[in-house]
C-alpha cells in the first residue's frame, strides 16, 4: 500500500491530531469552528492522499511515517 500523495495540510494534520486524542468528529468539528461535514470531508481527503480505506490505515500510516509532526505543548492541537 503505497501512499499517493501524503502532503497533508495543515488542517489536515490538525485533525489528525484530534483522532489521535479520541475526539470524535462532532467534538473536533466545535474546536475547529466547522461542521461535522467538513470534518467528514478531511477525513475523506486525507483517506485518499494515502490510499487507504479507513482512519485505522491512516492512523497507522500517521504514526509509522511520523506525519503529525512533534507535539509542542500550547500548540494547537
Amino acid at each position: 500500500m503505497s501512499p499517493i500523495n501524503t502532503t497533508l495540510t495543515r488542517r489536515e494534520i490538525s485533525v489528525l491530531r484530534h483522532v489521535a486524542q479520541g475526539w470524535n468528529a462532532r467534538a473536533i468539528a466545535r474546536s475547529l469552528h466547522v461542521t461535522q461535514r467538513t470534518v467528514h470531508y478531511y477525513f475523506k481527503t486525507v483517506k485518499n492522499k494515502l490510499g487507504v480505506h479507513s482512519m485505522e490505515e491512516v492512523m497507522f500510516i500517521a504514526g509509522r511515517d511520523s506525519l503529525l509532526g512533534e507535539y509542542i505543548p500550547g500548540e494547537e492541537v
